[in-house]
């Protein structure tokens, strides 16, 4: 029958104590590293038994926003960027996120990023980035770990330098994802090294200068180049990163 309501939820007593103590966690109630009330204590306050209050902090320990710390009290402690990248990544990854998927998320979000680095780098990360670029231009094409985490390197040194962690975090997160699918484009496209080094030298040069178009440009480049890489390779786009 149309305007009929269905039956209210009945959340369980243990994700109610969850969701109040995240709320005050992410709400600036609880900082980070404040301790949280004994388990006896909490068992008081929220007039539940201990097993509910223990369900609701292991949720939260799981989520990473509290931790165990000395004497068996939790502690609060919010996720840094990287953590939230490598949550993020495990759970795509599991969830069966395809190369093209990742390699779409690249292609969108990269250039973009390079053009606004621009604006924002600072010597230093000028300077970690052309030791990345130095560094390839010294390996051997079978080095292929070696070029892999100079590529998946010089990523997420471009999401560091932006200043944003929101950025930095979704950005790490496709570097952690794209990275084995990496190793098999390198091992099979006989070029690979030399491309990426060239691209990343053409970057870094933009960046240096505070050319945010050129820099996008040339990001918008070498993101296509992993998807050409990637057909050289042999490799089906549609298959899981994992």
């Amino acid at each position: 029958m149309d305007g009929e309501f269905q039956p209210l939820s009945r959340e369980p007593a243990y994700l109610k104590v969850c969701r109040a103590i995240e709320d005050k966690i992410v709400a600036g109630d609880l900082a980070d590293g404040a301790s949280l009330p004994t388990e006896a204590e909490l068992c008081e306050q929220f007039a539940v038994t201990r097993s509910t209050v223990r369900e609701g902090l292991r949720l939260l320990e799981q989520t990473g926003l509290i931790m165990r710390g000395p004497g068996k009290r939790m502690y609060v402690s919010r996720p840094k960027t990287e953590d939230v990248a490598a949550a993020a990544s495990r759970s795509l990854s599991l969830g069966g996120a395809t190369f093209r998927e990742v390699w779409e998320g690249l292609a969108t979000l990269y250039p973009p990023a390079a053009r606004l680095a621009a604006e924002r780098f600072d010597p230093k990360t000028i300077d970690a980035l052309r030791a990345i670029n130095t560094d390839l231009t010294q390996r051997k094409n079978s080095e292929t770990q070696a070029v892999v985490a100079g590529a998946v390197g010089f990523f997420h040194e471009i999401a560091g330098g932006l200043g944003n962690r929101v950025m930095h975090a979704m950005l790490d997160s496709l570097n952690m994802m794209i990275e084995a699918s990496l190793s098999r484009v390198i091992e099979k496209a006989p070029n690979a090294r030399a491309r990426i080094i060239e691209a990343q030298a053409h970057i870094i040069d933009a960046l240096a200068a505070g050319d945010g178009v050129r820099a996008e440009q040339w990001m918008k480049r070498h993101t296509d180049d992993i998807a050409r890489g990637c057909a050289v390779a042999g490799l089906d786009l549609d298959a899981p990163v994992i």
